[in-house]
C-alpha cells in the first residue's frame, strides 16, 4: 500500500513537488525584524530547514505534513520554532494549513474525506506554473495583480540551485503575492520546490530572503 501511495504522490495531484515522507528542504536566510518599540533593528543569517513528515492519499488528492514550511520565516525572531503545516494537493492545485499542535492528522483526514474542503484564500501554487498567471482570485475582482498569486517571470535556475538536482530543464518560476502592507515571492523550480523564499512588510520590519542550499529526497 505505501509503494502505490508514493507513486501515485509522484503523479498528478501535485506535479513537479516532491512529496516524499523524510524529504528535506535547507535553506539559508537572511532575516531582519524591529526589536522593541523603537527603530532598531535586528538581523541573523539563519539556517531552516523543511522536512516532509507523512504523506496520505485518496483517489485523487495527496496531503503531506509537513514541519518548518518556508513561510514561517514571515515575520521570524529569534527563537521562533517551526510549524507544522498540510499542504493538500488536488488537480495541481496546492492548498496550505496551519496546524496547531496535535492536530495535524484530524486536518488531513477531513481534508481527505472532503469534510473540510479548501478555498482560494488557502491557495499557495496553481502547478504547472505559467508566466502571466494569476490565481487565488477571480481576475475579475480587481485590475491589478494585487491580492492573489500572480506567476511574475520564469528566469533559469542559478547553477548554486541547480547542483543541487542534477539534470533540472525547467525554469525557475517567480510567484508573487502582493498587498498593500506586504509582499511574498515564492521561487518555485519543478521537481525540486521552493528554491527562493522572499517576505517583505512596508511598515514595521519583517524581513526575510531565503535560497535553498541543500535538497534531499526521501526514500519511498
Amino acid at each position: 500500500m505505501l509503494t502505490l501511495i508514493l507513486a501515485f504522490v509522484g503523479s498528478e495531484p501535485c506535479p513537479g513537488l516532491p512529496l516524499t515522507p523524510g524529504t528535506r528542504w535547507t535553506y539559508r536566510a537572511e532575516v531582519a525584524w524591529a526589536v522593541g518599540a523603537g527603530d532598531s533593528t535586528g538581523h541573523q543569517s539563519v539556517s531552516w530547514t523543511a522536512t516532509v513528515l507523512t504523506i496520505r492519499a485518496s483517489d485523487s488528492a495527496v496531503a503531506a505534513t509537513i514541519q518548518g514550511w518556508p513561510g514561517d520565516l514571515a515575520w521570524w525572531t529569534p527563537g521562533r520554532a517551526p510549524s507544522t503545516s498540510v499542504l493538500y494537493c488536488a488537480g495541481g492545485r496546492v492548498y496550505q494549513f496551519r496546524s496547531q499542535p496535535g492536530t495535524a492528522p484530524g486536518l488531513v483526514q477531513s481534508l481527505l474525506n472532503g469534510q473540510r474542503r479548501p478555498t482560494s484564500d488557502d491557495l499557495i501554487l496553481q502547478l504547472p506554473l505559467h508566466t502571466g498567471e494569476l490565481f487565488g482570485r477571480d481576475p475579475a475582482e480587481r485590475r491589478d495583480t494585487f491580492y492573489a498569486w500572480f506567476v511574475e517571470v520564469a528566469e533559469p535556475v542559478p547553477p548554486s540551485v541547480r547542483r543541487l538536482l542534477p539534470g533540472i530543464t525547467d525554469s525557475l518560476y517567480s510567484v508573487v503575492y502582493r498587498t498593500n502592507p506586504d509582499y511574498t515571492l515564492v521561487g518555485f523550480v519543478p521537481g525540486l520546490g521552493v528554491a527562493h523564499y522572499v517576505y517583505s512588510h512596508h511598515g514595521t520590519t519583517a524581513e526575510t530572503e531565503a535560497w535553498l542550499v541543500a535538497f534531499q529526497r526521501g526514500s519511498p
